[in-house]
C-alpha cells in the first residue's frame, strides 16, 4: 500500500498548478489524484455541490480497482480551502481519518456556514465582474509581474490554459456547516496567507512554512512534496 494524495487545485486554476508536486509525489512512491474541476459551473446554481461531486468521483476511480491506501491525505490550494470539510466527508476519501493540508488556502469557517469567498473579497469581484462574470484569476491582479509568480512561460501557459472566467454567484454561495477535519496541517508559502496560517494556528493545528509566492507549487516542487510528506 502507499499514500494516497489528492491535489485539489484551487476553483479559479486547475490542474496544471499541482502536476509538478504530482510528479514529485510519484517518484516517491505515493499515489496521486489531481482532480479537475473543469466543469462545475455548467447547469447553473448551486454550484458548489457539482465541484464537491466531481473531485469525488474522480478519488472514486482512482480506488476503483478494490487497491487500498496506507493514508488518504486530501491537500487543498487557496479558494479549495473553504471546500475541505465537505472534500474530507465526500465519497472514498471521506472515511474515518483522513488528513487535510491546507496548502496557503482559506479555512472553513470554525462554526456555521463557510462563503466560498471571504465577504472582504467579494466587493473586489464585483468590481472585476461583468454582465455577472468574473474574469480568470490570472487577470485579476493587473499590476503583478508574472516572472514572481511562474517559474518558466510554459508553466504560466499550462496556468493561463486551465484558469477560466466564473459566473460571479458562485463566489457569493455559502457552504453548510460542516464537522471540521479530525486532522489538519497548515502549509503557507505567501505573506497573502499569513492571516489563515495564524488562524490555524489558534486553532491548534501545526503550521509549516515554505517562503516563495502563491504558486510555490510550480516554483519548487520538490520541498512542496517533501512537506507534504513529512509526518
Amino acid at each position: 500500500m502507499a499514500d494516497l494524495f489528492i491535489l485539489v487545485p484551487a476553483p479559479v486554476l486547475g490542474p496544471a498548478t499541482w502536476r509538478p508536486v504530482a510528479d514529485e509525489l510519484t517518484a516517491r512512491g505515493a499515489r496521486v489524484v489531481v482532480p479537475s474541476l473543469a466543469g462545475f459551473t455548467d447547469g447553473g446554481p448551486p454550484y458548489a455541490p457539482r465541484l464537491i461531486r466531481l473531485c469525488a468521483e474522480q478519488t472514486g476511480a482512482a480506488l476503483a480497482d478494490g487497491s487500498a491506501a496506507d493514508r488518504v491525505v486530501l491537500v487543498v490550494h487557496s479558494g479549495a480551502g473553504p471546500f475541505a470539510a465537505q472534500l474530507a466527508a465526500a465519497g472514498p476519501a471521506g472515511r474515518a481519518g483522513v488528513a487535510v493540508i491546507f496548502a496557503d488556502a482559506g479555512l472553513p469557517a470554525a462554526e456555521g456556514p463557510t462563503p466560498v469567498v471571504d465577504g472582504g473579497f467579494l466587493p473586489y469581484l464585483r468590481g472585476l465582474a461583468r454582465d455577472g462574470v468574473v474574469p480568470p484569476w490570472p487577470l485579476w491582479f493587473p499590476d503583478a509581474d508574472p516572472a514572481e509568480l511562474y517559474p518558466s512561460e510554459a508553466a504560466r501557459a499550462a496556468v493561463l490554459t486551465d484558469a477560466k472566467p466564473l459566473p460571479l454567484s458562485f463566489f457569493e454561495e455559502e457552504l453548510a456547516s460542516a464537522p471540521g477535519p479530525s486532522q489538519a496541517q497548515y502549509l503557507l508559502f505567501s505573506d497573502g496567507y499569513r492571516g489563515e496560517a495564524e488562524a490555524a494556528r489558534s486553532r491548534g493545528w501545526p503550521v509549516a512554512e515554505l517562503p516563495g509566492t502563491h504558486l510555490h507549487m510550480l516554483a519548487d516542487p520538490a520541498a512542496v512534496a517533501a512537506a507534504l510528506l513529512s509526518p
